[in-house]
């Protein structure tokens, strides 16, 4: 089953570090199927959608933290995240 992922990077310029070591070429990872990533109050919102939580769950252990680690010099704690079961998603 399909979840959205709602988290929060701590700036701008954190996510796109991040983002750049993750998304080569503006690639989505496997399993990915929307990104988007905005402003918002207290830093900077990201928005998922996976085809499954254990796809997302397997990004978040095997990338996305070691991803934050190095651009944080081993500072960073993993995410905080929401993960809920996707209701609709309708594309154009």
């Amino acid at each position: 089953m399909a979840v959205v992922v709602v988290g929060m990077a701590p700036d701008q310029e954190t996510y796109d570090e991040v983002s750049n070591r993750l998304m080569e070429s503006e690639q989505l990872p496997e399993g990915c199927l929307v990104h988007i990533a905005s402003p918002a109050s207290g830093g900077f919102r990201v928005i998922t959608v996976w085809e499954s939580e254990d796809q997302y769950r397997q990004f978040r252990e095997e990338k996305l933290i070691p991803a934050m680690q190095e651009v944080s010099g081993g500072n960073a704690e993993g995410p905080s995240a929401e993960v809920q079961p996707v209701h609709k998603h309708l594309t154009a």
